[in-house]
């Protein structure tokens, strides 16, 4: 009754009654690069890139702000000057207030920054000889300019934008990852797949070899060695059916999870059998590599700001300066109409300097680390690269391995398939024995692991060299993926 009912899911199985929709590599990868949590993790990072990069080009335009203070109440003994100079401590009562509009604006070419803006203050005096004082500023300008200093500005805008550019190469790379991950699961499934079909032949071979192992024994055609050795045979066969049918349960599972299938979803893959000899040219895919990856771009991140670094060094043990200078109008009085009236020209200038005497080697050993730490990033992008160069290198020269290897594994397989059918034939007719007949059936069975293992490794690393290089060979285009595609 268990093998009946074995034998009727595993019929089920191999006729795709139980399974709902089809889907080949190329469906699967795009479906994981839509609905799986890997997927979304990398929307997310990306789409948090995005928002922190606009909100920093956002704070170079012009800044509008509304600040205030009160109404605000003191009550308290404080000093007063007299008339005479001398000081006496008197009761204050008085509320407080004010209104504060700004608009402010960096400009990054220069390292300066512009702020306009707009005040009223108003203090109002409790008591016997309450008063209310009102103070205006409707027109303020100020101007700060640091001189003889770095322009951090002109350097965050720089590294910045790099830094943009490399997250649009990394999300771009996540997205071939997922590509990468998706291409070895749905071969392992197709493996178990392919495992059952095998194993499923191997038992209804392994069942018809007993049956005419037991013929020729009881008629003494065989030893009763080659009876039990059959017999052993079968029993193997059913065991490994039933493995091969449990991994496939395993992997499929593991692959619904990765893709973003939810666990009652059924589906079927459509194998990827074919596929193209197109050239690979080891030097367009150096070039590719060197042009898209991030990789490259992060070395120059890290150059960047080790000499960002250095020269803010520089600055900061040598001499510097900084211009602040503020124009406007501005009144006081006691009636809010009469603090617009008849303004009073405000100027304000104020230069200061600073300029390090004594450090006792302090300022000469952060030079110093700060241009050692630029020459050890050098040096660290220098090997990193190389190291890169190789993986680039040997990536494209073991995907034109496996285009060959691809080839030959198919061909063995072919022709183990037909020797294993001769020999067959050949046993049932009495031309060989059994020992050879199981040989070819091993051969058979290692040639079929070979091929479609085989088969895996060239899909992977075709999806492997995408990843290393951002280059589609076969559309001759760079490989980009946009977030907006996704939603």
């Amino acid at each position: 009754m268990r093998k009946i009912f074995l034998f009727i899911v595993i019929s089920l199985f191999l006729s795709n009654d139980l399974l709902s929709q089809e889907m080949t590599l190329q469906e699967c990868i795009a479906f994981a690069q839509k609905k799986s949590d890997a997927a979304k993790v990398a929307d997310k990072e990306f789409l948090v890139n995005i928002l922190n990069y606009q909100g920093f080009k956002a704070s170079y335009l012009p800044q509008v702000s509304l600040s205030g203070t009160g109404p605000g109440l003191d009550r308290s003994i404080k000093p007063a000057v007299l008339d005479d100079g001398s000081q006496v401590f008197r009761a204050q009562n008085s509320a407080y207030s004010n209104v504060n509009l700004n608009v402010t604006q960096k400009l990054a070419f220069l390292g300066t920054e512009i702020s306009l803006g707009s005040s009223i203050s108003r203090i109002d005096q409790f008591g016997d000889n309450g008063n209310s004082y009102y103070s205006t500023s409707p027109i303020n300008l100020q101007v700060r300019q640091p001189l003889f200093k770095v322009n951090t500005y002109k350097w965050d805008n720089k590294i910045r934008d790099m830094e943009y550019e490399n997250m649009k190469k990394r999300y771009s790379e996540s997205m071939e990852g997922i590509a990468i991950k998706v291409t070895s699961k749905f071969f392992d499934l197709y493996i178990s797949e392919m495992n059952i079909k095998n194993a499923t032949r191997n038992k209804l071979d392994n069942d018809t070899l007993f049956m005419l192992s037991q013929g020729r024994y009881k008629v003494g055609k065989i030893a009763e060695n080659d009876l039990l050795q059959s017999e052993l045979e079968k029993l193997k066969s059913e065991l490994a059916l039933e493995s091969a049918y449990l991994e496939y349960e395993r992997v499929l599972e593991e692959f619904k999870i990765l893709i973003g299938l939810r666990a009652h979803d059924t589906i079927s893959i459509v194998p990827e059998t074919t596929f193209d000899m197109f050239e690979v040219d080891p030097e367009v895919a150096m070039n590719e590599a060197l042009r898209n990856r991030s990789d490259i771009t992060f070395y120059k991140i890290n150059e960047e700001r080790a000499r960002r670094n250095l020269e803010v060094t520089e600055d900061n043990n040598t001499f510097t300066a900084d211009f602040r200078a503020t124009f406007g109008l501005n009144k006081s009085a006691g009636e809010v109409t009469d603090a617009y009236r008849e303004m009073l020209d405000q100027e304000n200038v104020n230069f200061t300097f600073s300029v390090p005497l004594f450090q006792w080697g302090k300022g000469d050993s952060e030079i110093e680390a700060a241009y050692a730490n630029m020459e050890k990033v050098e040096i660290d992008n220098r090997q990193s690269r190389k190291e890169f160069e190789t993986q680039v290198k040997f990536q494209t020269l073991r995907f034109k391995q496996l285009q060959k290897q691809v080839l030959i594994a198919a061909k063995s397989d072919t022709i183990a398939n037909k020797r294993f059918d001769v020999s067959y034939k050949r046993f049932r007719i009495g031309k060989i024995d059994m020992n050879d007949l199981f040989i070819a059936q091993n051969e058979k069975n290692q040639a079929f692991q070979s091929y479609i293992s085989t088969l895996k490794n060239y899909w992977v690393s075709y999806y492997q060299l995408r990843q290393t290089t951002l280059y589609d060979f076969k559309t001759e285009s760079a490989i980009e993926y946009n977030l907006s595609a996704f939603k």
